[in-house]
């Protein structure tokens, strides 16, 4: 019974002497790493585990660096001798260049005008009677007609000029395409007088634009004085 009773507390003094060391050895390490911490903070106040890290400082500006203005020294005036005169030399007369003769420049070629959008038909100018187109007025009649058509055949609607002069008397008339259709879609028709008269290449006809610039060229006719033949017709047509 006594030896059993002494055992027991050694036995209990061997199972907790473990326990503190133990302890001992998690306190060093842990100090230890708090030192460590402390250290980091010290050197570099910035790092991620300072849970109260210094505020960011401002740039700091910087001024210019003076500049030194060197002073002007002011050299005492330095007497100047008297320039002595040198003779003039005697002029050799130079030989006059002998002019080079100018190269002939070759005449500009002269441009051909611009073709009109619009020409005279082929096969016109021809002639009629005012029988077939006015046969109420009979044979007081003298008129220019015909028709204005585009490259396909199709009328087209534009202004006429007839200008020149009939039997002394000067002649300005005007009139549009497509508004005589008896003959053809894109006809038109001028008279020129109440009766025939008879004159050869005194009057021109010319289509012009709304502006009234030509679109074709001038065309001059003759006139007769004849009642089988006293309209003179006149087709135009555009440029292929």
């Amino acid at each position: 019974m006594s030896l059993e009773f002494i055992d027991e507390p050694q036995r209990k003094k061997k199972s907790s002497g473990w326990i503190w060391n133990l302890l001992t050895v998690l306190i060093v390490v842990a100090t230890l790493c708090m030192l460590s911490g402390f250290m980091l903070v010290f050197i570099n106040p910035y790092v991620p585990f300072n849970p109260f890290p210094p505020p960011t400082l401002p740039p700091t500006l910087s001024f210019p660096s003076p500049t030194a203005t060197l002073p002007v020294v002011t050299l005492p005036p330095t007497w100047t001798p008297t320039p002595t005169i040198t003779p003039s030399p005697t002029s050799t007369p130079t030989p006059a260049p002998t002019l080079t003769p100018t190269p002939t420049v070759p005449p500009t070629p002269t441009l051909s005008p611009t073709p009109y959008p619009y020409e005279l038909q082929p096969g016109t100018p021809t002639y009629s009677t005012s029988k077939v187109f006015h046969s109420a007025e009979g044979c007081n009649w003298l008129s220019v007609a015909g028709q204005v058509l585009d490259a396909s055949g199709k009328p087209v609607v534009i202004n006429v000029m007839v200008r020149g002069e009939l039997a002394g008397t000067p002649v300005e008339l005007y009139t549009i395409s497509g508004t005589a259709t008896n003959f053809g879609p894109g006809g038109y028709e001028i008279q020129l007088a109440d009766h025939p008269i008879a004159s050869s290449h005194t009057l021109y006809i010319q289509l012009v634009d709304p502006n009234g610039l030509p679109v074709s060229p001038q065309i001059y006719f003759d006139t007769h004085d004849s009642c089988e033949e006293n309209i003179t017709l006149i087709n135009f047509r555009l440029r292929p």
